[in-house]
């Protein structure tokens, strides 16, 4: 097994794993602990937006991340999330590449030695229930699934060697936007027009809030847009909670989430700045 840097320890840390061979299992392992780990959130977003001009850097460099995450709870979304996730599978000796779905999305493609010659995709940035990889190239579909939320990686019937990412909610279409095609890797300098795009006042991960986890030790994902919370269990039921008060919210991201550190008060004020108040319909 390859020799891994500082920060790849670190990563595989705060997940509650240590460094092993490049083999399917541990990619899965990794997949579903970055799940439980990472929260799929703008709240750093917001933050690094507000310092950006300190910090730099679009996207946290990798030890950056592994420490805030340590430091805040930050998470980060599609961008950040699933380019640090391959500069760690890199780093542990995984033939991994990035992909781009659609305008505005970041995948992963992973080749491991038990399926010599078939690619698997992988993403902990969609908020979606990929706790392991996808095989998406064999000829039965390989469902990503819990509770009434579904996720199909398929060909396309429009463009030859182009597959399609479709989600599902109680059996129904909700998104099928995104194709990608597992031949064409792409670098991260790729992205970085597009990150600075997302990244633009109005735009929108920078007029809301937002925080997302799944809790499958507890059968159940948990969500923040704004002020409203909702619970979804692995029965298909949905609890949502309308919260009155940055207090509450703060509360919720700490009992419910478990995230206690994350500055979700100093988001809030970011997104008043440009002119988005998350309590605006309880107002009306």
């Amino acid at each position: 097994m390859k020799e891994i840097p500082a920060w790849a320890h670190g990563y595989l840390e705060l997940m509650g794993l240590t460094a092993q061979p490049a083999t399917y299992a541990f990619l899965s392992a990794i997949c579903r602990a970055h799940l439980h780990t990472f929260a799929f959130e703008n709240i750093s977003k917001l933050l690094y937006y507000r310092d950006r001009q300190q910090n730099g850097f679009v996207i946290p460099p990798v030890e950056v991340f592994v420490e805030q995450r340590a430091r805040h709870h930050f998470g980060g979304t599609c961008f950040t999330l699933n380019s640090r996730l391959h500069q760690l599978l890199a780093a542990l000796g995984f033939d991994a590449r990035l992909v781009k779905l659609g305008k505005d999305h970041m995948g992963i493609v992973v080749e491991v030695p038990e399926f010599p010659g078939e690619r698997l995709y992988v993403d902990c940035g969609a908020a979606a229930p990929f706790f392991r990889p996808v095989r998406f190239e064999r000829e039965e579909a390989d469902v990503a699934a819990f509770g009434t939320d579904e996720v199909r990686i398929v060909p396309d019937q429009e463009e030859p060697g182009q597959y399609r990412f479709i989600r599902y909610r109680r059996g129904e279409i909700v998104s099928q936007e995104w194709t990608f095609s597992p031949d064409q890797g792409r670098s991260f300098a790729e992205f970085e027009p597009i990150i600075e795009e997302s990244n633009r006042p109005g735009t929108f991960f920078m007029s809301s809030l937002r925080c997302q986890l799944w809790q499958t030790q507890y059968n159940r994902s948990i969500s923040l847009v704004n002020n409203m919370l909702t619970i979804r269990t692995a029965d298909g039921e949905e609890h949502k909670q309308t919260l009155q008060s940055i207090e509450e919210i703060e509360g919720v991201l700490a009992d419910e989430f478990g995230l206690p550190l994350l500055p979700v008060r100093e988001a809030v004020e970011v997104l008043a700045s440009l002119g988005t108040d998350i309590f605006a319909d309880e107002k009306k």
